[in-house]
């Protein structure tokens, strides 16, 4: 079953069966109308990644008023910049809601912006998904927030143990942004690869947004690094960290998050395919294929031909892996709404703790309780190889397929 037919099915549940669902109409009242918040930077240095949210956001609204909308009303989505300033974000958001008077919110795309925001939806108690992931935000210091990014940890231990187990490595260096998710995330991958018996020779951070990481890799390189763990937030420091590492001739393994992946294919046509020579990263399972795997097939596949005919320049931003943490996040919503009967942020929380994995996305299987709201299963997240090039279908290959 697709998203889009998944939703309409809530929808249907969530009426009763003498209902009908509401017809969107010039000049309808807001009563016929559910406004769902988006929030994330359109301007400023994370722009690259508002522009590929708002297309997202927009693309998975229409599906889902074509598929009778949220409580079978017509959804709204109102856009809010961030300018990729955290004080400014928090303004924004009161606008969004006192004036706007938006019931659900998605976005923004970082936790450095996410977690100033929290105060705000816990005092206003609005139901929110972003891509956050931060370890901060739990249930008792985001009640209402939900991630559909999984955890630093969750993103890497996969490529921990993909390096140790198969690529048969262990003097490996870290680095990270200093965004919030990744300063979470290095203290828990540093305990885990202690578990593994492996310790970095080296860790290393740079700056959101980085011009140049040539110092941080000559640096991992002096320490005998043979290969290079990275945790980031955005794909323009994916693509600076692979285009320096062409730059000093260092051809040492980077295995990365999932950023990378996601942004594999627009930074590959920026600095070539020859710079993502030994790179692995993760992805969710739901967007990866194995040899011999039907063509065209999966969940995923599908959204990826939806989103070739609906969003204009659409390899530019990255293709169809770009587009889908932010495409999932008002499905999300509609799904634990249409489930709850309602868009009141306890009912709706208290839904998706109870029933995340009946909401089925594109990605894998979701899952959620009172100790977490990071949304994708660990089970979800795999290694894939070759990020940039994608099957005619968007998937992108496993590096676990049997021999």
């Amino acid at each position: 079953m697709n998203i889009t037919s998944y939703v309409s099915r809530l929808a249907m549940m969530a009426l009763t069966s003498a209902a009908t669902f509401a017809v969107a109409v010039p000049g309808a009242h807001a009563e016929d109308t559910i406004k769902m918040g988006g929030i994330v930077s359109l301007t400023g240095g994370g722009a690259s990644i508002g522009a590929v949210a708002e297309q997202a956001w927009r693309m998975a609204v229409d599906e889902i008023n074509e598929s009778g909308g949220i409580l079978g009303k017509k959804v709204e989505l109102v856009l809010a910049d961030t300018a990729t300033d955290p004080t400014h974000a928090v303004s924004e958001l009161r606008r969004l809601i006192e004036n706007e008077k938006i019931q659900l919110l998605v976005g923004p795309a970082t936790s450095q912006e996410t977690i100033p925001l929290v105060a705000v939806t816990n005092e206003k108690k609005v139901a929110q998904v972003s891509t956050a992931a931060s370890t901060q935000l739990t249930p008792e210091f985001a009640p209402y927030h939900f991630s559909d990014s999984v955890t630093g940890l969750n993103q890497m231990r996969p490529n921990v143990d993909y390096a140790i187990d198969v690529l048969k490595l262990s003097k490996m260096a870290l680095i990270s942004d200093n965004g919030g998710m990744s300063k979470a995330a290095v203290s828990e991958i540093l305990a885990y690869m202690k578990s593994r018996n492996v310790e970095p020779v080296i860790v290393q951070e740079f700056p959101f947004r980085a011009e140049d990481m040539t110092p941080q890799l000559f640096s991992m390189r002096s320490a005998g690094a043979e290969a290079i763990l990275l945790i980031n937030s955005i794909g323009d420091d994916s693509r600076k960290l692979l285009e320096n590492r062409a730059d000093i001739g260092w051809e040492v393994p980077v295995l990365s998050g999932q950023t990378m992946s996601n942004y594999a294919v627009g930074n590959a046509k920026t600095i070539g395919e020859d710079a993502f020579e030994g790179v692995y990263s993760t992805q969710f399972v739901g967007m990866t294929y194995c040899p011999g795997d039907p063509v065209g097939e999966s969940e995923f596949a599908k959204f990826a031909a939806r989103a070739v005919e609906r969003v204009k320049d659409l390899e530019r931003m990255g293709g169809a892996p770009s587009l889908n943490p932010y495409y999932i996040q008002p499905f999300i919503l509609a799904a634990a709404a249409n489930g709850a009967g309602t868009t009141e942020s306890e009912a709706l929380s208290k839904w998706l703790q109870q029933n995340a994995d009946k909401v089925k996305v594109q990605i894998g299987e979701l899952q959620a309780s009172d100790k977490s709201h990071f949304l994708p299963a660990p089970s979800s997240i795999k290694v894939v190889k070759n990020p940039y090039a994608l099957r005619e279908d968007g998937l992108v290959e496993r590096a676990d397929c049997p021999a």
